[in-house]
């Protein structure tokens, strides 16, 4: 069993100087910079209301971080940022900031060095829920929006009068897109939403996504109308984060107004192999059929399986997200927060490899009223294919260690 070499250690906490101090402000975002600096410094932005802010982690200082840059939005009233992205410059390669969210409804892209937007790109048509950067191509930006819409920007200089190279719309979500995420290889996005559904879009080819119009000197936007996989029945509620790991996928869904217990869901699609030629056609829609694929799986089942299920007491209904670390050379760890501070962190090698039988953690008792709670329950695969939810497979059932996890108060140094 792993020690606690495997996991993070909490070395310091302090809460950012935003203009009111009386006011509990949201952070919504923080992803850290993916990459390398001249002097391997680790750089983490984060979004909150009108505010963005980039530090600098430090060690063995007064303060546990330095602030790099402070960006506010005072042209905006009301501006409320709920999403970033790293990436670089088209053509200088400095690193830049993609900042969206409720209000403004565009994407803003943030110069670091300067501290200043250099650019908006519009076109959504309501709020934006997430950003994510393709991982083989930094000009590439995928957005989610309440507008029920995908939209793939490129920002480099050749697209300035039409950024927008493919639009994901009309036989997928009908309903607002909460999260979206890229697969390692850029061939494929992830993408969940209010309608519960899950849905697997197939990345246009370069050739594709620079297509004119015979008439235009413009690029034609690419409409990809079917996503490659679609259900509803992964999850019971709303689908606000998710994330690759490997080909499998692994998602999040909100629960019912009166229930504070969240879930993850470690799963995979029958027959996806993301390295394979994307199927010709994707699936049409059949009234009633609540999971379609275009990968070849067993008939009669569903075309997906559900393997872990994790339970992530104390969460809020909505917006509250997971990290997943997955580098090569380290462990692939899970993160995730709750409400009372407490951090649960799951080692996912231990799936891979296995557990001896007398390394079974015995349960934790539950705790009191008023304490803060980590997580008690052990990962769980759910029942074979005889008694599976909803007509999907879920693989032999197994326990694993419970996540390694602790507490700590968000509170001024």
């Amino acid at each position: 069993m792993p020690g606690n070499e495997v996991f993070p250690t909490w070395i310091a906490s302090q809460r950012l100087p935003f203009d009111n101090e009386d006011i509990d402000t949201t952070v919504f975002d923080a992803k850290f910079y993916p990459y390398e600096t001249e002097d391997n410094d680790q750089i983490v932005a984060v979004v909150a209301a009108d505010t963005v802010v980039v530090l600098r982690p430090t060690q063995g200082a007064d303060r546990p971080f330095d602030i790099l840059c402070w960006f506010q939005d005072e042209q905006t009233p009301q501006a409320c940022y709920n999403s970033l992205c790293w990436t670089k410059h088209p053509s200088t390669r400095n690193p830049i900031l993609c900042i969206a969210g409720s209000e403004p409804k565009h994407i803003k892209i943030l110069d670091i060095e300067s501290g200043r937007p250099i650019r908006t790109i519009a076109g959504h048509g309501r709020e934006i829920n997430d950003l994510a950067v393709s991982p083989v191509c930094t000009n590439l930006i995928a957005s989610a929006s309440n507008d029920n819409t995908i939209r793939l920007w490129n920002i480099g200089e050749e697209y300035q009068q039409q950024p927008c190279v493919a639009l994901f719309a009309g036989g997928g979500h009908k309903a607002p897109v909460l999260a979206i995420r890229f697969h390692p290889n850029g061939r494929w996005l992830l993408s969940g939403g209010i309608d519960t559904a899950v849905c697997l879009w197939a990345i246009p080819s370069d050739a594709e996504l620079d297509q004119g119009t015979e008439n235009s000197p413009y690029r034609a936007t690419k409409i990809v109308h079917y996503p490659h996989f679609f259900s509803t029945e992964v999850h019971p509620n709303y689908v606000d984060c998710l994330a690759f790991y490997g080909d499998l996928i692994i998602s999040k869904a909100a629960r019912a107004d009166d229930i504070k217990d969240n879930e993850i869901q470690i799963w995979k699609i029958d027959g996806f192999n993301s390295e394979a030629e994307v199927p010709e056609e994707p699936p049409i829609p059949v009234p009633g059929n609540q999971t379609r694929s275009s990968f070849p799986h067993d008939s009669r089942f569903r075309g997906f399986q559900r393997l872990l299920t994790l339970d992530i007491p104390n969460t809020s209904r909505f917006y509250h997200r997971f990290g997943l670390l997955h580098a090569p050379g380290m462990r692939p760890i899970l993160a995730m927060g709750n409400e009372q501070s407490a951090y649960s962190f799951w080692d996912l090698q231990r799936l891979d490899e296995g557990i001896d039988p007398k390394e079974r953690p015995k349960p934790k008792k539950t705790a009191g009223r008023g304490k803060a709670n980590v997580l008690k329950e052990s990962l769980t695969v759910l029942p074979s294919s005889d008694g599976a939810r909803d007509g999907a497979r879920s693989s032999t059932r197994m326990r694993l260690p419970i996540p390694h996890d602790f507490e700590a108060d968000f509170l001024p140094s």
